[in-house]
C-alpha cells in the first residue's frame, strides 16, 4: 500500500498515528512487566514510558513525513512537467505518444498542424507575442476537438491531434470548423489584433502500422497544405495500400 502524503493534513494524521504506535508498545510492555505493583509505583515509570518516545518520535515522524510530502510534491510537478506543455497546457509529445499508442484502432484519425508564418509574429511582435499565439491557437484546438479526442503540443509551432470514433467527414470538419473559428478570432496582444492559421495534414490511424509512418504520412500532408497556400488542411486516407488524397 502506498502512503500519499501531498499536505500537512496528511503529515499530523500520519504522525498521530506513528506516534500513537511507539508510545502505546512500551507501555504496554512496562505495564506487564510491572505486573501486579500498586498503582501508585506503577504510575511515575508509565510516564516516564509513554512521555520519552513521545517527545522522540512526534518530533522526528513530522520532520520525516515533512520531507517526505516535499519529495512527493517534487514528484508530481516533474511528472506533470513531462506529461503536460507547461506553455500551452495541452499534452506533451512525449504523452500524446503514449496516449496514441494506448488507443489506437482503425478508425481514429491523426493530424500534425503547424502554425502559418510564426516566425514572422516573433520578428514583428516579439517572442511574448508568439507566446500569446501559441496559447490562443491551443485553446481553439482544444474547443474544436471537444470529446472527440485529444490534443498535444509537439514543438515549437507544431500541434497534434488525435480523433478517435469519428468518421472521415466528422474528422475533416472539425479542422474546417477550427480553421473558420482561427480566422474569425485574431488575438489581441497590446491592442492589436494578429492574425493567425493553421496548416494541417491528416491522416487515417491504420492500428497494425508503426505510429512513426502515421506520422510521416501526416507530415507528407501538412506539407502538401503548406505547399498549396497555407490556411488550409489535405487529407490522405490509407486503405488497401493505396493512398487516397483529398483537399
Amino acid at each position: 500500500m502506498r502512503i500519499k502524503v501531498t499536505t500537512w493534513t496528511n503529515v499530523i494524521t500520519y504522525s498521530a498515528v506513528i506516534t500513537a504506535l511507539v508510545v502505546a508498545v512500551p507501555l504496554t510492555i512496562v505495564s506487564i512487566a510491572l505486573g501486579a505493583l500498586p498503582m501508585v509505583l506503577k504510575f511515575p515509570v508509565l510516564v516516564i514510558s509513554g512521555l520519552i518516545p513521545l517527545f522522540i518520535t512526534l518530533p522526528l515522524s513530522i520532520f520525516a513525513l515533512h520531507i517526505f510530502k516535499l519529495i512527493n510534491q517534487t514528484v508530481l510537478t516533474l511528472d506533470n512537467l513531462v506529461k503536460i506543455d507547461p506553455l500551452t497546457g495541452l499534452l506533451s509529445r512525449a504523452r500524446f505518444l503514449q496516449l496514441v499508442e494506448q488507443n489506437r484502432k482503425n478508425g481514429n484519425y491523426l493530424a500534425i498542424l503547424d502554425a502559418d508564418f510564426f516566425k514572422k509574429i516573433n520578428d514583428s511582435h516579439g517572442h511574448e507575442a508568439g507566446d500569446f499565439a501559441l496559447k490562443h491557437i491551443s485553446v481553439q484546438l482544444t474547443q474544436a476537438v471537444g470529446n472527440h479526442g485529444f490534443v498535444g503540443r509537439l514543438g515549437g509551432e507544431e500541434f497534434a491531434i488525435y480523433l478517435q470514433d469519428v468518421s472521415l467527414e466528422q474528422a475533416q470538419l472539425v479542422l474546417a470548423l477550427l480553421g473558420t473559428s482561427l480566422r474569425m478570432q485574431a488575438f489581441n496582444y497590446n491592442g492589436v489584433d494578429i492574425p493567425v492559421s493553421l496548416s494541417a495534414g491528416l491522416v487515417a490511424d491504420v492500428a497494425t502500422e508503426a505510429i512513426a509512418l502515421v506520422l510521416r504520412r501526416a507530415d507528407r500532408c501538412l506539407y502538401r497544405a503548406k505547399k498549396n497556400g497555407r490556411d488550409r488542411f489535405e487529407t490522405e486516407i490509407k486503405l488497401d495500400e493505396k493512398a487516397i488524397v483529398a483537399a
